[in-house]
């Protein structure tokens, strides 16, 4: 009989992470993995919750070793002596060879498509970590931790499944089994992508629905904004969120087990203290906003032109963030009004072809760069707009870390945008920036040019708004905040 721990143990799964805090050992500085805003919310409630001496907290996460070693600069015998000494701190790093040369954290290959990929890492949690650290709470992170919530059912131990993006896949509990899961312990409590005629159907003529399963086993689901949460259970997007997903989530918030919690960027995202540009606080955002701008235009190749607003793409060049509503106005917005385009973005390979073609052609008004961590952050400094023009967006990020450099987003109201962008309104001296609804070119440009109009206001009036939105955006989009909330489920669990 297990002895009562003196604190809840938490195990957080998550495919992605942008950093480990300091605490977690000296050997934390080696791992980073990023693929979207999942990689930097799980960051920060790590390390909230490492600093909350009231849980016991452990992570685990694949062991991207080509990702990790060119990260930190160690080889690939360094990094497996790291292993145990990171276990030791409670990161739990899952080794397999369908990790080991990946150049991307969701990259597909026919060596190991992604679903292989996925079960190879739950595999490990499953058979071993559940049993072996017995915890309180399971927080499983996307639909990579989609079997693990209905494994963890059958062991009686708690679970939360957040759900960052509305993408799942598919395999057979046959094909799950031979990769060493055994699925039948737990195949009561998991998602099927068809209603089966009887149980031998489900074997091999069936699919297992990872993300549907994921939200189905869970105690709680979670998805990153509010919004997000009420537009998926109203039917909104029905080309886009699969129709399982849709059903498992309509059924959770039925039973008042659905919450929306609302991300924030890191607290390290703070002109105060970003090391590639010149810093600055809301005192002197509009002397070092100038300056930053000078150096942002030299390392995107713009024009020289202290006036000239610049909009700023900071996010992947994919559908869903409406890439092509601004490929439709970009030439009109820069010839006729005097302002730049700046995307520092990688994405679909015709779309960045179509950006390239245009910023030839627009005489040093738009430029378009890979996306690097440095000149991200110097375009949030040195931009004055920020653009999320996205079809549906479950949270973002860019939209409140851009206002913390008094950077304004324009973005179209959906999802998380809706949550986080209130409409700036002088007269009443509140709101952040220029929204619009309708998913079009002509709604985006208009926003823009209510934004270009801001731009044209005293100098004085100006600065007041960016110094009252650096304040604000601090307090209002905070990760300590953020993770409160989880820690509320992780509370209501162990009651």
């Amino acid at each position: 009989m297990q002895r009562r721990r003196k604190r809840p143990r938490i195990l957080i799964c998550t495919p992605e992470i942008t950093e480990l805090p300091e605490g977690m050992g000296n050997a934390a500085h080696t791992i980073r993995a990023k693929g979207g805003g999942l990689g930097d919310i799980s960051a920060g409630l790590i390390r909230y919750l490492h600093e909350d001496e009231r849980f016991e907290l452990h992570v685990v996460l694949p062991k991207y070793d080509a990702k990790f070693r060119d990260f930190a600069n160690v080889t690939a015998r360094e990094l497996d002596l790291l292993v145990p000494l990171l276990q030791r701190k409670g990161v739990h790093l899952v080794s397999d060879s369908a990790f080991s040369n990946l150049h991307a954290v969701y990259e597909d290959s026919a060596a190991h498509p992604r679903v292989r990929r996925a079960e190879a890492f739950q595999r490990y949690i499953i058979n071993q970590l559940l049993d072996e650290l017995r915890p309180d709470v399971v927080h499983c992170n996307d639909w990579m931790t989609g079997l693990v919530p209905a494994a963890a059912r059958e062991k009686r131990i708690k679970s939360i499944f957040t759900l960052h993006n509305v993408f799942t896949e598919y395999d057979s509990p046959a094909a799950i089994d031979r990769m060493g899961i055994d699925v039948r312990r737990f195949m009561a409590h998991l998602y099927l992508e068809n209603f089966p005629e009887a149980w031998r159907d489900n074997w091999n003529g069936n699919r297992v629905d990872f993300t549907a399963s994921g939200i189905h086993a869970a105690d709680v689901v979670n998805t990153v904004s509010p919004t997000f949460l009420h537009e998926i259970t109203r039917g909104e997007f029905a080309s886009i969120v699969p129709p399982s997903v849709r059903t498992a989530i309509r059924v959770k918030d039925e039973n008042g087990r659905a919450l929306g919690i609302l991300n924030a960027p890191s607290d390290t995202v703070d002109p105060r203290l970003a090391k590639h540009i010149v810093a600055y606080d809301e005192t002197d955002v509009m002397e070092k906003k100038s300056q930053n701008k000078v150096l942002f235009q030299e390392r995107m190749g713009l024009r020289q032109e202290a006036q000239a607003p610049i909009f700023l793409w900071p996010s992947r060049l994919y559908d869903q963030k409406g890439p092509e509503l601004l490929l439709a106005i970009a030439k009109r917005i820069v010839d006729q009004h005097g302002a730049q385009i700046a995307i520092v973005a990688n994405g679909e390979p015709e779309t960045e072809r179509k950006f390239q073609k245009l910023a030839l052609a627009s005489q040093g008004r738009i430029a378009q760069r890979y996306f690097r961590e440095d000149l991200s952050e110097i375009g949030k400094a040195g931009s004055d707009f920020v653009l999320m023009p996205s079809l549906y967006e479950p949270c973002g990020l860019p939209q409140m870390e851009g206002p913390r450099y008094g950077t304004l987003p324009v973005a179209r109201l959906t999802g998380g945008l809706s949550d986080t962008v209130l409409p700036l309104d002088l007269d009443n001296d509140t709101g952040i920036g220029f929204v619009f609804e309708e998913f079009s070119p002509e709604a985006l440009e208009g926003a823009m040019l209510r934004a270009i109009e801001f731009h044209r206001l005293p100098y004085e009036t100006r600065r007041r708004v960016l110094e009252r939105v650096m304040r604000e955006s601090f307090d209002r989009f905070s990760l300590a905040v953020t993770a409160k909330q989880y820690i509320r489920v992780y509370e209501s669990f162990l009651e």
